[in-house]
């Protein structure tokens, strides 16, 4: 158990693709982050009707029907499906929860997710599987990486949460 594993965001959908800050290419969070949906989404001549240039502002317009915002978040969709498809073809799901705070975008993000990845996948079991927004919002790395370190260093059934009495009462 080296803990190398769950950087879902940085497995490649396009060898060939764009460079990522990793250093690799064609990470899906190249493409679907929220700060690399708003660059994109920049570079091809879009500008925030309200707000800072950020994902937030993107997912507005895009709701508002903005085309570069829309065409961000199509893409940014499309990069999740290609690594969603791939993943469920390889082990057992039923559902992928979207973390980050692109995950607060809502429709605008999972409506062409949805189309996606009925688009990328050719397997039943594969077109089957669920895609959910997280309801942890932009901490749901934190409460993985709590629930890791408490399995890692406790027991579960003896944590504090779990017992019958309060702490020092004897």
């Amino acid at each position: 158990d080296l803990g190398n594993a769950g950087h879902v965001g940085h497995m490649s959908i396009d060898p060939g693709g764009e460079r990522c800050e990793c250093g690799g290419r064609g990470c899906v969070e190249r493409y679907s982050s929220g700060p690399n949906l708003a660059r994109w989404a920049l570079e091809h001549g879009w500008s925030p009707s309200d707000g800072e240039p950020d994902a937030r502002a993107l997912a507005a317009d895009a709701a508002a029907g903005h085309p570069v915002a829309v065409s961000a978040f199509e893409r940014g969709a499309r990069a999740l499906a290609g690594m969603i498809a791939s993943t469920a073809a390889a082990v057992e799901l039923d559902t992928v929860v979207i973390g980050g705070g692109v995950s607060a975008a809502g429709a605008v993000l999972f409506a062409p997710l949805e189309r996606a990845l009925d688009d990328v996948a050719g397997l039943a079991f594969v077109r089957a599987v669920r895609v959910r927004p997280t309801t942890l919002g932009v901490r749901a790395g934190l409460a993985g990486a709590a629930r890791l370190a408490w399995r890692l260093t406790g027991d579960l059934e003896a944590s504090p949460a779990r017992r019958s009495e309060p702490r020092g009462v004897r």
